[in-house]
């Protein structure tokens, strides 16, 4: 028999469990940070939210750990000018993996975007990660063809200087 995952917004009484999360994960996608970067990170996404800033953390627990998380931002504008939800990140930890724990999140992300009135769900996935998008596309998600890109600020050498 499976345990049942349970899922609920984070709270900022949560930020120690989800920093040893992102601590992990981190380190997973071999990017690794101090348990001190993960810890302001994680009380950042469960604060409640200051203006202008707007996420949403969902926990997974088993047997009241916490196993794995969804860091969902509000897009504006999206389709027609309306306000979606974005995935910016799933992580499911190693040790509750292929175990429903993703499909949990994502489907609690879905109850987020009719309730609140979004119009879509979206979100990227690694291309090389076959086993969570056959894992999303048996759960009803579809593909769209678009091209991901990223920016990130270069300091020159020179002006490091300065």
């Amino acid at each position: 028999m499976t345990t049942p995952v349970q899922v609920r917004l984070a709270t900022p009484e949560d930020a120690p469990a989800l920093a040893a999360l992102f601590f992990e994960m981190q380190g997973h996608y071999g990017d690794p940070v101090s348990q001190e970067a993960a810890l302001e990170a994680a009380r950042l996404l469960c604060a409640l939210p200051p203006e202008g800033f707007n996420p949403r953390t969902l926990l997974a627990e088993v047997e009241g750990a916490v196993v794995g998380s969804c860091v969902l931002n509000v897009m504006m504008p999206a389709a027609r000018l309306q306000r979606s939800l974005y995935i910016r990140d799933l992580y499911v930890g190693a040790a509750n993996r292929r175990k429903g724990v993703g499909v949990s999140l994502v489907r609690a992300a879905l109850k987020l975007v009719e309730e609140g009135g979004f119009c879509a769900l979206d979100w990227t996935a690694d291309s090389k990660n076959r086993i969570a998008i056959r894992m999303y596309q048996e759960n009803g998600a579809q593909p769209i063809e678009r091209t991901y890109f990223r920016m990130q600020p270069q300091r020159r050498l020179s002006d490091a200087a300065e």
